[in-house]
């Protein structure tokens, strides 16, 4: 079988574990608002800056794959 070709990129969903700085914080929801993502976290009352946290990338195919039976 052919190796198959993957994109990764963080994917922000709620229920996520991040790292914000030293700290593990949990995803709540995501809101875009003028073309900027902002992450919001269990217990925080503001948004975050994607580019301020650490997520492990999520792998998403790039060619067709079958459909599982």
């Amino acid at each position: 079988m052919e190796t198959a070709a993957y994109y990764y990129m963080p994917l922000f969903k709620p229920g996520a574990f991040v790292h914000l700085g030293s700290s593990r914080e949990t995803v709540s929801h995501v809101v875009v608002r003028r073309n900027a993502l902002m992450v919001y976290l269990v217990g925080h009352d503001s948004p975050v800056h994607p580019d301020t946290l650490t997520v492990v990338p999520t792998a998403f195919h790039l060619t067709r794959m079958p459909d599982r039976a």
